[in-house]
């Protein structure tokens, strides 16, 4: 009895009468005929392969990094069925393998991969040197010249493509053998070209400072493979830079170089003192204006002062301490008119009496060239935005308003009867580029720049507000200093108010339509510390439902969302109504509640289209939130919209974004995620009608003041807490994580 082999050779089209089997493993070797999807990014590829037994084409999908029609590889993977193409392989691997036979040089040299070779020109080439080819042309690559109908030029041409791809083929078969997957191969490829192997084998840790997707971990592995010391300075200093990394997700833009030094002799398990000397060696590097690499390429490079910083991260920080040190050290005012008297002719025009705290606001503002507006909901930070730029505009200053995101934008203008856009959109970035303008080149055209929701800004995008401003402008920024600090690194609002150098109005009286709101209440009560009063009576707007499991916090968040907040107030379940939880596992984190609400909010129906892609299932009529700022389509990162048609065949998804269509097509669907529940991260800058939570303290390294505040702020007609009593106490009576590592305070001193 023969035993029972791990791949099924055989198919359809490759010499078995059985058919294909959904499940069943295969192994296929072959021509790959045509490419009908790639994408570039991470190599996913949907292709008809000839297999070398003959019969009918074969549909393959997956990672098939730089594969390219002509090619022979060995594919490996199960069977699938599927409802609209039919049978097709679902690929595990894809090996490359030297082309055989005439019909395959043929297919490798004229299948579009050598420009200027088609299928004639290849068969005239194998015709005339012979089924070695390939072989022949690495040795003497004049023989192509006797090629009928191949000059000198053309035949320089050819050779330098085949060289290439003669490269390129080594070198992904050297890296997929070290460990590396497919598309991040050919990524690695595309980055160091013929020098890739050498490259790699000098020191694999540059692949994570200078190839996108290649992380610590994986140039570790690959390092290992390799052969090389756990002990390397290469290694340490990778680690050092992945560490700082780290940290800068964490917010932090720098970190005491003790902590560093601990931290990454943990994480390489290495010695401290080894860890130190390294560390020692790099700063020295950068003070001399060297990389850590001995062939001298340059890399990031890691600067102290007091902290130890990644250089990007220390050049920004001081970008901002410079910046407003220059505009602080100017003494005019904003307009030349007494503050009291425009403040007067504020209140008249508006028809409202300001609060002395917010008096005081106005006058900070109109006459220091930098101020700072901060203070809880319903205290008036848009009354005063309104009436400042009442004031710059008739004494005839051009006055720019901004925020960080496109719905805190929207907000903004809604709430001052002014335009306002997005910081990236005055900034200037340049579509699909990654990067700011060269601001000193061209600098902002306006007098003054007020920015909205400053707690948000992290430190890189202050430095590049700070760049772009001109020399004599006036900047005021506007936000909720206890609100959850920036999701990028440094504590930029925090930072400019404990520094003492910045003027700043905190404003704590609360307006009299806002004193009788019960989300109001309940948020300066929680970020006083106190268990925050909700109300008991049906026309209230803060509840708390008590609920002693997430089973039965799950059902009554669905039936606030679907029924009982709609019928009481009036509102769209799916547009108006949005679930914010402060985790994203477990039953009631962000994954299963949007599972769950999904499919109350949006079932599926047979005229409804889906589509899976990455890993994610999207349906026609979902919430989507984008999740990366893409400035070809013009939509940001935290922009929630519904998906409004779907077509899985053409690949393309219409998605409406308040008043604005966007179509998406495959490759950018990995951009949306659903938003039928959100991170309280990801709620920073938005405000929506209704607001559910969940609260539990299974939650209790999430449950931090700041951050169940922010939520809560996010509501304007109807918050609801579900769950337990004792969660809430603990969120209100935790601070916040602690105070990030940064400078931005000293350097505004010094």
């Amino acid at each position: 009895m023969s035993a029972e082999l791990p791949f099924d050779a055989g198919s359809r089209s490759g010499g078995s009468s059985d058919a294909p089997v959904e499940g069943r493993p295969v192994e296929l070797l072959g021509t790959v005929q045509l490419i009908t999807y790639r994408n570039e990014e991470n190599s996913y590829t949907v292709a008809r392969l000839e297999t070398d037994a003959g019969g009918t084409p074969v549909s393959v999908v997956g990672t098939m990094a730089g594969v390219e029609p002509g090619d022979t590889v060995l594919v490996r993977g199960k069977w699938t069925i599927h409802r609209t193409y039919g049978a097709q392989v679902d690929l595990a691997s894809c090996e490359l393998r030297p082309p055989a036979g005439r019909r395959g040089l043929v297919k490798f040299l004229g299948g579009g991969r050598i420009k200027g070779v088609g299928p004639k020109t290849a068969e005239r080439i194998v015709d005339a040197l012979g089924l070695d080819v390939l072989d022949r042309l690495a040795r003497h690559p004049n023989l192509l010249q006797t090629v009928p109908g191949i000059g000198r030029e053309k035949a320089r041409v050819i050779i330098a493509q085949l060289e290439e791809q003669r490269h390129a083929a080594v070198a992904l078969v050297f890296l997929q053998d070290h460990g590396l997957g497919g598309a991040l191969a050919m990524k690695v490829f595309r980055a160091y070209g013929v020098r890739t192997i050498e490259v790699v084998r000098d020191n694999p840790y540059r692949l994570a400072d200078e190839v996108l997707g290649v992380g610590f971990r994986t140039a570790d592995i690959l390092a290992r493979n390799l052969g090389h010391d756990p002990d390397s300075g290469f290694r340490i200093a990778a680690g050092l830079r992945f560490l700082l990394g780290q940290a800068a997700l964490e917010g932090h833009t720098g970190l005491p170089p003790e902590m560093l030094v601990q931290k990454a002799a943990a994480f390489l398990e290495v010695d401290e003192q080894r860890v130190e000397s390294v560390l020692v060696d790099a700063l020295g590097g950068a003070r001399g204006g060297q990389g850590a690499h001995d062939d001298g390429d340059s890399l990031p490079e890691l600067v102290e002062e007091e902290l130890v910083y990644r250089r990007d991260l220390w050049a920004a920080e001081g970008v901002v301490a410079d910046g407003l040190r220059r505009l602080l050290a100017d003494p005019s005012p904003l307009v030349d008119w007494d503050p009291d008297a425009a403040v007067a002719e504020t209140e008249r025009d508006e028809g409202l009496e300001l609060a002395p705290d917010q008096r005081e606001a106005l006058r900070l503002t109109l006459t220091s060239r930098v101020s700072v507006i901060t203070g809880g909901p319903g205290v008036g930070k848009t009354t005063i935005v309104r009436g400042l730029v009442r004031i710059l505009r008739s004494q005839g200053r051009l006055v720019e308003l901004a925020a960080p995101t496109g719905r805190a934008a929207r907000r903004l203008a809604e709430a001052t009867g002014s335009e306002a856009s997005t910081l990236h959109r005055l900034l200037g970035l340049i579509p699909g580029a990654g990067g700011f303008r060269t601001i000193r080149d061209e600098p902002l055209v306006l007098d003054v720049l007020v920015v909205d929701e400053i707690s948000m800004v992290d430190i890189q995008l202050m430095a590049a507000v700070l760049d772009a401003l001109p020399a004599d402008a006036g900047l005021v920024l506007v936000g909720d200093v206890d609100q959850l600090p920036s999701v990028g690194p440094g504590e930029v609002l925090r930072d400019l108010i404990e520094s003492g150098m910045v003027p700043v109005a905190r404003l704590t009286t609360i307006f009299r339509q806002a004193a009788h709101s019960g989300i109001v209440r309940v948020a300066h009560e929680l970020n006083a510390g106190e268990i925050p009063q909700f109300d008991d009576r049906p026309d209230g707007q803060a509840f708390f439902i008590e609920r002693d499991d997430p089973v039965g916090a799950v059902a009554a968040i669905k039936t606030m969302v679907q029924q009982r907040i709609p019928r009481a107030f009036g509102l769209d379940p799916l547009l108006d109504v949005q679930v914010i939880t402060p985790v994203h596992a477990g039953p009631v984190g962000t994954v299963a509640l949007n599972d769950g609400l999904r499919e109350v909010l949006n079932p599926p129906r047979p005229d409804k289209a889906e589509i899976e892609r990455f890993g994610r299932k999207l349906r026609a009529g979902d919430k989507v939130m984008q999740i990366r700022n893409n400035y070809d389509l013009l939509v940001f990162n935290g922009d929630i919209g519904h998906i409004e048609a779907l077509d899985p065949d053409e690949g393309l998804a219409l998605v409406r974004f308040d008043e604005r269509g966007v179509e998406y097509e495959l490759d950018d669907l990995d951009q949306l995620v659903p938003a039928f529940a959100i991170t309280c991260h990801k709620s920073q800058g938005s405000e929506f009608p209704a607001v559910v939570m969940p609260l539990f303290t299974a939650h209790f390294v999430m449950l931090r003041r700041n951050l169940v505040y922010t939520a809560v702020t996010r509501a304007k007609q109807v918050l609801v807490l579900v769950g337990e009593p004792r969660a809430l106490q603990i969120a209100a009576t935790t601070p916040g994580s602690g105070q990030r590592h940064t400078r931005l305070t000293e350097r505004l001193r010094d």
